[in-house]
């Protein structure tokens, strides 16, 4: 493969193959097109790429591919595509590839029901170096740690940065460049903000971006508010957890003749978004909020996110709006989408909501939680399941300790506000779906190949068995553990066995809502994918063509699901990082769950949602003895802080 084949495969990969012409490709790498054309026409011969109506793809089954890399901390690693492909990369066989980077892979293997077993042949494109750390400055150099390296820094690459400064550092071989000095408060968090570095994400935007909001007036004109449904006499309130700064959903609820009309109302980040702008770019590149315990790595800018977007109380706000009508039983009746701008009358915590204390808005609250349970039950009856495992809950100080771990206990102003996020993204997708529009799909075809055996093995200890891997059977079952000893084991080990939900452009079914279709809707602010849907409900509100924003719908899918991948990689790294700070302030002996045998000891879950391994305390045969569901008291025995895991000792 030639330099310029090299270069334009790079270019498709690196868009996870957006559907594009020779002319587009050579407008983005700055070549003749002649030139591109024939790269492009060579790497069709090859069987690398393919052409549909005038776009180049990458062929499914080609034998060499190029893709985006993301590793796992146990070594392996998947290259991603398009078309909801990916692509295996054995333990120690990626050649140092770090997350991001676009490489050059040799199909060895492929297998039914499982990602095809690639080589890695080269580097097409790599990722940026990025870490976060403390500056130390110095007479002419200054300096970052860089786990055990010292970067060096000269003056002209410092960027004004002082002694004791929190900065952003791109890397170079062993000299680095501030890229930018983060806020005062950064300093505690720190750790947290390097883990997301080194993934590529990072708190900062680019001054294109910072100028583009900066442009934004957030007053309403008389031209936003054309075409729109004023609701603003409406009781709207929304509910969030206390540190929330990011509104971006609120509801209404009124009875008619023995029926509900309740208001789903949306902020409308798309209006502000616009495609194709620097804004919009970022935002998809970014494709979600990422959270670091308490903090927050924003998809948009703050001013957008937490002012003018956001559905604060007293302030007119432009949304999109779904209007419903549901029976005295929870059944839909009739629903319309509508562009409309609100007024937010009070913003409720989810504490406020637990604990009745919503002054006067008790009534609207106490009625919305009737309609809450009117609508689980109705997905209940379908045949939605749901396997609730322990998350924990860590508090940090000022300077980033964690001072308290626990156990996260479940909130019901939380659960009513996702019950009715998960009906207004049921909607969307009908929505869509009627109106033969191509959208996001948000799904998971449940079980993996061939583990319903060994789920059944597993469960033979307690006497229970999933006849089927259908979601009903699944609900049956977790019915059956419901406040059982067995019941975390058992509910571990069927989420291990389930395929993770990912986004589609092609139809795919929500297993554990049992539905045939679902999307997201409910969180514009924070994905990207929520924004985008978005747009093409406002544009069939409209009657406006769809196509174009159609076109655009696999590489998003793609992106959307590569990103959450890699942010669900940062915030378990996060988390895992402060249980282990935790526990090593500890001397205390603590109860534990065996949840699993491993070849290397009892896997053990501790009260605050902890877990590890017992390694030590007793003779192997013993801690080899242990089956699931036994309890055993433990205390930590070692903290290994670069695979972020800990080992446990036995106490007799």
């Amino acid at each position: 493969m030639n330099r310029l084949e090299r270069k334009v495969l790079t270019q498709l990969a690196k868009d996870f193959y957006r559907p594009a012409g020779a002319a587009e490709i050579a407008r983005e790498i700055q070549l003749p097109q002649d030139q591109v054309q024939a790269a492009l026409t060579r790497l069709i011969k090859q069987s690398i790429l393919e052409l549909y109506q005038g776009d180049y793809y990458l062929r499914p089954d080609a034998d060499i591919i190029a893709g985006h890399y993301q590793g796992h901390v146990q070594g392996y690693g998947f290259v991603h595509t398009s078309g909801d492909s990916q692509y295996y990369v054995g333990p120690g066989k990626s050649r140092g590839a770090r997350d991001g980077d676009i490489l050059l892979c040799e199909v060895l293997a492929r297998q039914p029901g499982k990602a095809p077993m690639v080589k890695v042949r080269d580097f097409l494109w790599r990722s940026p170096r990025l870490v976060a750390a403390k500056f130390s400055g110095g007479t002419g150099l200054g300096n970052v740690q860089d786990g055990n390296r010292k970067i060096m820094i000269p003056t002209r690459a410092a960027a004004g940065a002082q002694d004791g400064d929190c900065v952003l550092v791109s890397i170079n071989g062993w000299e680095g460049q501030v890229v930018a000095v983060l806020e005062e408060d950064s300093c505690g968090r720190i750790d947290l903000y390097d883990i997301a570095a080194q993934k590529g994400i990072v708190p900062i935007f680019p001054p294109a971006v910072e100028q583009e909001v900066d442009q934004l007036d957030g007053t309403i004109s008389s031209e936003d508010w054309q075409g729109r449904l004023d609701l603003r006499a409406g009781d709207v309130v929304t509910v969030d957890g206390e540190d929330s700064l990011e509104l971006d959903d609120g509801f209404s609820l009124t009875q008619v003749q023995g029926n509900w009309r309740l208001g789903l109302h949306i902020a409308d980040a798309a209006h502000y978004v616009t495609p194709g702008s620097a804004l919009d770019r970022e935002a998809m590149q970014r494709a979600l909020s990422v959270y670091l315990l308490d903090r927050e790595i924003p998809m948009l800018p703050p001013r957008l996110s937490q002012q003018i977007c956001s559905l604060v109380p007293g302030s007119p706000r432009l949304a999109l709006s779904c209007l419903v009508e549901l029976s005295p039983q929870g059944e839909v009746l009739s629903y319309k989408f509508a562009e409309t701008v609100i007024n937010s009358r009070q913003r409720l915590t989810y504490t406020q909501v637990d604990q009745g204390d919503c002054g006067e808005w008790n009534e609207l609250v106490s009625a919305a939680k009737e309609v809450q349970q009117l609508l689980y039950q109705r997905r209940r009856q379908r045949g939605a399941a749901y396997i609730d495992l322990p998350a924990t809950e860590i508090d940090l100080d000022t300077q980033g300790r964690p001072v308290s771990m626990a156990a996260r206990q479940s909130a019901g102003g939380r659960e009513l506000v996702e019950e009715f996020m998960i009906l207004i993204n049921e909607l969307a997708a009908d929505y869509l779906h009627k109106r033969s529009i191509s959208f996001l799909h948000r799904g998971n075809e449940g079980f993996h190949p061939g583990r319903i055996e060994d789920i059944n093995g597993f469960l033979s200890r307690w006497g229970h068995k999933l006849d089927s891997p259908a979601v009903q059977d699944l609900q049956g079952l977790l019915d059956a553990i419901n406040q059982r000893p067995e019941q975390l084991p058992i509910s571990r080990k069927l989420a291990r066995g389930l395929r993770k939900s990912r986004y589609s452009v092609k139809p795919l079914p929500h297993y554990n809502m049992a539905l045939d279709r679902y999307t997201h809707i409910s969180s514009p602010i924070r994905r990207y994918s929520d924004l985008f849907i978005h747009r093409l409900v406002k544009h069939a509100i409209r009657d406006e063509n769809t196509k174009e924003l159609e076109r655009d719908l696999p590489r998003i899918a793609q992106r959307c699901s590569f990103k959450e991948q890699l942010a669900g990689d940062v915030e378990r790294e996060c988390l895992e990082l402060k249980k282990l700070q935790y526990l090593e302030q500890s001397e205390l002996e603590y109860l534990a769950l065996v949840v699993e045998q491993t070849g290397s000891g009892p896997l053990v879950w501790l009260e605050n949602a902890a877990e590890g391994i017992v390694v030590a305390g007793a003779p192997r045969e013993k801690l080899s003895g242990y089956v699931p569901g036994e309890k055993v008291k433990v205390k930590v025995h070692k903290l290994d802080y670069n695979a972020k895991r800990i080992y446990f000792s036995l106490m007799e």
